[in-house]
C-alpha cells in the first residue's frame, strides 16, 4: 500500500505541477524577453521562478497527502 501511495502522490504531483509551470513558463520567458534579457539572464530568472514556485508546490502537496494519511490511522 505504500508504494501505491507513493505513486498516487508522484503522479498528482507531477501532473498538477506541469499545469503550474507550462504556462507559468510561457509568462516568464514573455516577460524576460519584453525586457530583452539575454539567454543567460533568461535562464536563471525562468530557472530561479521555477525552482521557488516548485518547492512551494511540492511543500503543499506532500502536506496535504501526509494528512490525508494522517487521518486514516
Amino acid at each position: 500500500m505504500k508504494t501505491y501511495n507513493a505513486f498516487k502522490e508522484a503522479i498528482v504531483d507531477t501532473v498538477l505541477g506541469t499545469m503550474i509551470m507550462v504556462p507559468l513558463n510561457y509568462i516568464v520567458i514573455a516577460f524576460c524577453l519584453n525586457l530583452n534579457f539575454n539567454a543567460l539572464q533568461i535562464t536563471f530568472w525562468s530557472s530561479s521562478i521555477l525552482f521557488s514556485f516548485a518547492v512551494v508546490r511540492k511543500a503543499i502537496v506532500r502536506m496535504y497527502f501526509q494528512k490525508k494519511l494522517d487521518s486514516k490511522k
